[in-house]
């Protein structure tokens, strides 16, 4: 049982909740109780119940008046749970419970002011990078906006916030010796092929891991990229901290055909020979999930002496090569599963420096 929860395992291996239903006549609470087999259905069960209970919530002016932690519960079970994906639902609750509720969590919803944010931006600031502390930010200005949608809070205390300026880190793209020395290690084991992959596809990791053969016309040398494997926090009954999960595509873009090079095609139909999984990338008869192929990569690395990248920067380098070979911007954010154009030049804004400069020169040659 987490301390303040009212969650048991009974002995008959079943979970109950308890929670408070109303008032008796003497003023002392009066509990109701769910069960299910499942710790994370009783806990979903239970916020659902508080919802609708008057300890919560006076029915008549439809007032809110808990604390913020009972809140972000409520948000998150009732109203974010149904339309985000569990991995976004993981990533959401490991947040709130690190780094949002040690600092608000028993604060009064109605109560919480923006110099309470400010000191909460502050403490973040100070052990986690600015691009975290942004992240984090969205997730509790997000809850905050929906009991404002709800009236019941008047305004929204993340409003005019200042937050910590963010320094993007650039992802370095492979030198073009680097490219082709680690293409030619790749060639020569299976263990290569997700860096092939990457390198000829721009492809994330996660969708690497997640290809399934059936996903590969040959016929046609297209891939149809539908899926990703990630492995996240979402605790079960029986103790696991993580899990790996199979779910759709980063975004609806991330959900793209991308043709094949001759060269990935020749070395997939080689592997495919000897394949006794469904999947592209696997150990016997099963997926390979992410870190195993980030290990990998690793050692391939190292034998190499390559410093300053990582798997990411595979995707990177190919569309730094699409970039250097004068491929349209509207193909490369197609191929990269990109949610906007503005989202891939704004990302590969060096990589552009060159066409820029091949412009100028257009430009002062321009006769009028």
């Amino acid at each position: 049982m987490t301390k303040g929860e009212n969650i048991y395992k009974r002995k008959d291996g079943r979970w109950e909740g308890r929670y408070p239903k109303g008032r008796k006549t003497d003023g002392s609470i009066h509990y109701g109780y769910v069960y299910a087999y499942s710790y994370r259905s009783v806990k979903e069960q239970l916020f659902e119940k508080k919802v609708q209970t008057s300890v919560f919530y006076t029915k008549s002016k439809k007032e809110f008046h808990g604390t913020f932690g009972e809140w972000s519960q409520i948000w998150m079970t009732t109203i974010m749970a149904p339309k985000i994906k569990d991995s976004t639902f993981a990533s959401y609750k490991n947040k709130i419970d690190l780094h949002i509720l040690p600092f608000l969590e028993h604060r009064p919803l109605k109560k919480i002011v923006p110099d309470d944010i400010e000191q909460l931006i502050s403490q973040l600031s100070g052990r986690l990078s600015a691009s975290s502390v942004h992240v984090i930010f969205r997730i509790v200005k997000s809850c905050f906006e929906a009991a404002k949608d709800r009236a019941y809070i008047y305004s929204n205390p993340c409003e005019d916030v200042t937050l910590p300026k963010v320094n993007k880190e650039k992802v370095r793209a492979l030198t073009r010796a680097e490219h082709k020395a680690i293409e030619q290690v790749s060639l020569q084991t299976k263990k290569g092929l997700p860096i092939l992959i990457a390198l000829e596809t721009g492809m994330r990791i996660g969708e690497i891991c997640a290809l399934k053969w059936e996903d590969i016309d040959f016929q046609s040398s297209i891939i149809h990229v539908n899926r990703t494997k990630q492995r996240i926090c979402l605790p079960d009954d029986s103790g696991n901290k993580t899990q790996i999960i199979e779910t759709a595509p980063k975004t609806p873009n991330s959900n793209r055909f991308i043709p094949i090079s001759l060269k990935l095609k020749k070395s997939l139909l080689t592997w495919k020979e000897d394949s006794q999984s469904p999947f592209v990338i696997a150990n016997g008869d099963h997926a390979i999930e992410p870190r195993t192929v980030s290990y990998r990569f690793e050692q391939i690395k190292q034998q190499l002496g390559l410093e300053g990248i990582s798997f990411h920067s595979l995707r990177h380098t190919f569309a730094t090569r699409c970039v250097e070979l004068g491929v349209n911007i509207a193909a490369i954010s197609s191929l990269l599963g990109h949610s906007s154009i503005k989202l891939t030049l704004d990302t590969y804004t060096s990589s552009f420096l060159e066409e820029n400069r091949i412009a100028i020169k257009k430009l002062d040659g321009l006769e009028f």
